[in-house]
């Protein structure tokens, strides 16, 4: 069992989107998400939606690639984000959560991604 298989926030055609767990058991992201209003929510789960049935999503302002060099990508309803990695093919992971504060990409939040990511391939 991986580090998210409880924390299914979708499972769609083309990828399944999860919420990492830092032990299978507890998960802060997951956490974060439940604490989000209603409407960040339900665009947290429309952007897993569109990115697992139809396999992407083309308007940059809901999801992009943050860091090329070590694959981190963010779903950003509203004025929440939540960075992620692809994993094992078609598996999704969601690492981390945390509100825009300002134009600039959130540094603590992308190396925590980065640290996470790294977990999941050693």
């Amino acid at each position: 069992m991986g580090l998210y298989d409880r924390f299914l926030l979708y499972e769609g055609r083309h990828y399944s989107i999860f919420f990492h767990s830092q032990n299978g058991y507890y998960s802060e992201v997951y956490e974060y998400f439940e604490q989000c209003d209603a409407v960040t929510q339900a665009g947290l789960l429309f952007l897993a939606i569109r990115r697992g049935d139809v396999g992407r999503i083309l308007d940059p302002t809901r999801f992009r690639v943050e860091d090329k060099e070590n694959k981190i990508c963010v779903f950003k309803p509203k004025q929440e984000r939540f960075f992620c990695f692809f994993f094992a093919g078609k598996t999704i992971v969601i690492t981390s959560g945390c509100r825009k504060q300002k134009q600039k990409l959130d540094k603590n939040e992308l190396m925590k991604a980065i640290k996470i990511r790294r977990q999941y391939f050693n």
